[in-house]
């Protein structure tokens, strides 16, 4: 990726190679225009190291061995778990339809919270929207404890906002009717404004279908966006202890052999089954 391209994307370019003249509001020396330029110039860089690292990722590739075999390898991209890649969201959707398997078919409420521009950054928002999730849960918790009412089964997922481009989420209370006063939700969450939906309106057939479709699809998630949430690491999702299920896991029939960083997964291939090694296809063993 030319760092250029990202530079005429996001400072600006007159085209041509040539640069336009700036915008004469960008001449008065107003902080609102200053702060603007400091943000585009900081995310620039933060999407810069962000492809650096994606691109590691995607030539980094894993080579299993089979434990009672070893001349059966297998390689493994490291971008198959990564949540920047499809392949790794697809990994992730699937691991998150094991674990809540149990939930289908539950009503319950649902809670939007936006930021307000006008009282957080962008950037701001995107480094510190896990904290602030926690801390409005636990808020609502101690609420909910000093009147004697259960603690919050929850799962959120974080989305792009159209328009804004700043982080919202959704948080799904299953088989809860009432959270609390509409003045408390709002007041524990000061950093913009909760929407709240009701149980007639809530119905979530399956809550792994639900959190997968934000994943697998990323609408409106760019570079900058992925960018924020890695240099934040921030997670896309959360629920709280006890919802999902503990899944047992298999003892695999392989382990680490090697890592190898190259670009040409055929030509490593090649080369392994020269040296008298089997290689299997990770597609075909559901990788």
């Amino acid at each position: 990726m030319n760092r250029s391209l990202y530079r005429r994307a996001i400072v600006g370019d007159g085209g041509g190679g040539s640069h336009a003249p700036a915008s004469p509001s960008f001449l008065v020396p107003n902080m609102d225009n200053v702060n603007g330029q400091l943000y585009w110039v900081q995310s620039l860089a933060t999407v810069w190291d962000f492809l650096e690292h994606k691109g590691c990722i995607g030539k980094t590739n894993v080579v299993l061995h089979k434990k009672d075999e070893p001349s059966v390898l297998m390689i493994m991209p490291a971008s198959c778990k990564s949540r920047y890649f499809e392949d790794g969201r697809i990994y992730m959707s699937k691991k998150i339809r094991r674990r809540l398997s149990k939930y289908e078919n539950v009503p319950g409420l649902m809670v939007t919270v936006t930021y307000d521009p006008k009282k957080v950054g962008k950037r701001e928002a995107w480094g510190s929207f896990g904290k602030d999730i926690r801390r409005f849960l636990n808020a609502i918790n101690q609420y909910r404890k000093r009147r004697g009412w259960p603690r919050l089964q929850y799962l959120w997922v974080v989305e792009v906002q159209r328009g804004t481009g700043y982080p919202h989420v959704h948080i799904f209370f299953p088989n809860l009717r009432w959270l609390a006063p509409l003045e408390i939700i709002n007041g524990n969450w000061r950093r913009g404004r909760a929407n709240v939906e009701s149980a007639k309106k809530v119905k979530i057939s399956n809550c792994a279908a639900y959190i997968s479709k934000y994943l697998r699809k990323m609408k409106g998630w760019s570079d900058l966006h992925l960018a924020l949430l890695w240099s934040g690491k921030c997670r896309m999702y959360g629920f709280s202890r006890g919802f999902s299920a503990k899944v047992e896991k298999r003892e695999s029939e392989w382990e680490r052999w090697q890592i190898v960083e190259t670009e040409h997964r055929e030509q490593l291939e090649k080369v392994l089954e020269e040296g008298g090694y089997t290689v299997e296809n990770s597609r075909e063993k559901g990788g």
